[in-house]
């Protein structure tokens, strides 16, 4: 689900409430710092919520094992939980760190699934949920989603359109046959399906594993997973199901997404919603010659196969590879946009390329794409991507000075035409040579994006990240509120109107008045279109578009009005507000407060 249609449960008032640590900076050279210390901060994790704020979960060894942490930053990049986040589990922890997931659900909630060995020297799995004053609502140690002797490697996690949350995990026994097993959830924590979890996936000589899980529709999920059989030069090939809630399957079989030659030894595909209920894969495979292409394919809802079988490539030249792609999908137009480390056949030259497959899989930026950072002897590596308007946003990282481990994080926009957008070359969003690694990015409901990486610049392993907005300038999004003042600027004793949210529909906006006169009768909420609020110089005449809500402002001379941006309001387009103040008998009076104008991004 787009974090944009979640319903944000934190008021904005506890967004801003204690002490404030750090901000999104907006200087390359230092970022935000968002855990630091004593051993390696390690494998982050990072989902934005409706009212954007940042979850960002990590594994960190400086108490001398590995526990699990949990920060949240508000909209504008203060660490809530402190400069450290919050401690989820201590439990006993394997030295050779797996996979592991996180997600802000609906109610604006992190939701985490993760391994440990707190139940024998084999890994388990276990689930979390975290609302945003960091209550752990399933309890301190979470939920027990497996107990066995089996090997049970990166669970993955989504909410299902009803609200229940669903888990899924491979189970890979040293001797025997290998399996899928799924778990589903409810929003308090109860489990719906077999202890244990059920077993989705599996057959004789088989061994299934990097297995994904997204949402369908009626509360059904997709799952994608790898099917290998138990030999270490088997053919491994991308397969697909879609399952109800009661762990049956509505399509007759698996859907065989990519059965031609063999996926690479521990590669782990990409899977995203296609926003129909079907699902997007993404993913790589090497040639018979060694050269690797990049492929996408379209599962519809139903398990009918979109794109031809076995994919899209995204470019048709075999003299070098295309290779680690990105996926950002546009819902709205069908257009997927790949972004791909080039490599030349010697793997001694690098770039980063895209290319943009439309809804009915044919490519749109030429025949092998288009290169945003050249082919050349700078080392370029981890493209990541976000959709943004028609386009998408790209972050990745490279190596200037050609030294190992001296890393430097870059990014850069494109519209659907492939056109660079804000700059025209890559912009550096950290500039401190030093290593940098896995790089996680997404996206929230205005457009500012958040990657987040380990880097190497203190000696150890530490997390930092970086906010920037689609014109590529850094930090976070500026306020879509502007006070327009009004004709009696000077007067003492004015109300004064405020205002918070992100306009987005559905997502909250709350509106501050304060400085009204004590026990004043009713304040009258007027919003327009056009810029002909009673002090700008218009008259007072309520739109049509908005509800006008009258409201006893109270003994403190204050009031907030929360209520939800509304649908069809267009991206560009400008909202009005202003207040009067009403007598009981709805005549207005003479003062009003100024006026705030609300751009949607």
């Amino acid at each position: 689900m787009h974090p944009c249609l979640r319903a944000a449960v934190v008021s904005v008032l506890s967004l801003v409430a204690g002490p404030a640590h750090a901000q999104w900076s907006t200087d390359a050279a230092t970022n935000t710092v968002i855990a630091s210390g004593v051993g390696e901060q390690v494998l982050p994790k990072v989902a934005t919520t409706a009212d954007g704020s940042t979850y960002v979960g990590w594994f960190d060894n400086g108490p001398g094992s590995y526990t699990v942490r949990l920060s949240r930053l508000d909209a504008a990049g203060n660490a809530v939980w402190g400069p450290s986040g919050i401690l989820i589990s201590a439990n006993p922890q394997s030295t050779s760190l797996v996979d592991w997931d996180l997600i802000a659900d609906s109610s604006g909630h992190c939701v985490l699934t993760f391994t440990d060995t707190r139940s024998g020297g084999d890994l388990d799995v276990f689930a979390y949920r975290v609302d945003a004053d960091g209550n752990q609502l399933w309890g301190s140690n979470g939920v027990q989603l497996s107990n066995n002797a089996d090997y049970e490697p990166s669970p993955r996690v989504t909410e299902t359109t009803t609200g229940d949350f669903v888990f899924v995990w491979a189970r890979l026994p040293n001797s025997g046959d290998g399996r899928i097993h799924m778990q589903r959830l409810d929003p308090a924590g109860a489990v719906q399906l077999a202890a244990g979890g059920q077993q989705i996936i599996g057959a004789a000589g088989e061994s299934p594993a990097f297995c994904d899980v997204i949402a369908s529709d009626g509360g059904d999920v997709i799952i994608s997973w790898i099917r290998s059989i138990k030999t270490f030069a088997s053919p491994r090939h991308l397969r697909a199901r879609r399952f109800t809630s009661a762990g049956t399957s509505p399509w007759a079989a698996h859907v065989n997404v990519f059965d031609a030659l063999s996926l690479p030894i521990g590669y782990d595909p990409i899977l995203k919603p296609d926003g129909q209920g079907g699902a997007m894969l993404c993913w790589h495979r090497s040639e018979l010659s060694g050269i690797y292409n990049s492929f996408v394919q379209r599962v519809s809802s139903s398990g009918a196969e979109v794109f031809p079988h076995n994919g899209v490539a995204v470019a048709t030249s075999t003299a070098s590879n295309h290779l680690d792609p990105a996926l950002a999908y546009d819902e709205a137009s069908g257009d997927s946009f790949v972004f791909w480390n080039e490599r030349n056949s010697a793997q001694s030259q690098w770039g980063i390329h895209g290319q943009r497959i439309d809804a009915t899989g044919t490519r749109q930026w030429g025949a092998n794409g288009i290169a945003f950072a050249p082919l050349n002897t700078t080392y370029k590596f981890l493209p990541r991507a976000v959709p943004y308007a028609d386009g998408a946003i790209v972050a990745y990282g490279d190596e200037p000075g050609g030294l190992f481990g001296k890393d430097r994080a870059l990014a850069f926009r494109v519209d659907q035409a492939g056109a660079l957008i804000g700059s025209a070359t890559p912009i550096v969003i950290a500039s401190t040579l030093s290593t940098k690694s896995r790089l996680p990015t997404v996206i929230d409901c205005v457009g500012n994006v958040r990657a987040v990486w380990e880097d190497d610049r203190t000696g150890t392993p530490d997390l930092y990240a970086q906010a920037f907005n689609p014109d590529l300038t850094l930090g976070a999004s500026p306020s879509p509120w502007t006070n327009l003042g009004n004709a009696l600027a000077g007067t003492p004793g004015l109300p004064s109107l405020t205002a918070d949210g992100n306009l987005r529909a559905g997502t909250p906006v709350t509106l501050h008045l304060a400085n009204m006169a004590q026990n004043s009768n009713f304040a009258l909420i007027i919003g327009a279109f056009q810029a002909n609020l009673p002090l700008l110089g218009g008259v007072l005449v309520p739109s049509p578009n908005l509800v006008v809500a009258g409201l006893p402002t109270g003994p403190t001379g204050a009031l907030d009005l929360t209520g939800t941006w509304p649908v069809g309001v267009p991206n560009g387009a400008s909202l009005y507000f202003q207040v009067w103040i009403v007598d009981a008998g709805g005549v207005a009076g003479a003062a009003a407060t100024n006026g705030l104008r609300a751009t949607v991004p």
